[in-house]
């Protein structure tokens, strides 16, 4: 391949002249340079056009985040506090307890579902 090259250059210098060859050097320079600027152009088109789609996505999920927070906000406003816990504890099926039992301390504990479960070896470790 490197030999075959050599070959084509030496033909042409024989033809165009050693003038002519260094035009045609400088012109393929600056056609190389031009057609790495428009590639990399287009790379940054492609990059920019993905991010602004991410943007896009994410701005979409951020407002129904926010319309969800805000719909809670609004039903929780609307309830009174005895309403709003009679259903928390129906729905995780608890028995009905008055507002005086439940400031004595005798609501049910409700775990933090966020948090991973610990194992009971963990959390009570076997004396030896």
């Amino acid at each position: 391949m490197e030999f075959q090259l050599l070959v084509i250059l030496a033909v042409a210098f024989i033809v165009f002249g050693p003038e002519k060859m260094l035009e045609f050097a400088a012109q393929l320079g600056k056609l190389v340079r031009r057609i790495k600027q428009e590639m990399a152009e287009i790379q940054l088109g492609m990059e920019m056009e993905k991010l602004r789609e991410d943007l896009k996505k994410q701005t979409l999920e951020g407002e129904q985040k926010v319309k969800a927070l805000m719909e809670d906000k609004v039903a929780f406003q609307q309830k009174k506090p005895k309403e709003f816990i009679d259903e928390f504890l129906q729905k995780e099926g608890k028995p009905n307890l008055s507002m005086e039992e439940l400031f004595q301390g005798k609501a049910p504990v409700v775990e933090d579902e966020t948090k991973p479960k610990k194992e009971n070896n963990q959390q009570n470790p076997k004396k030896v």
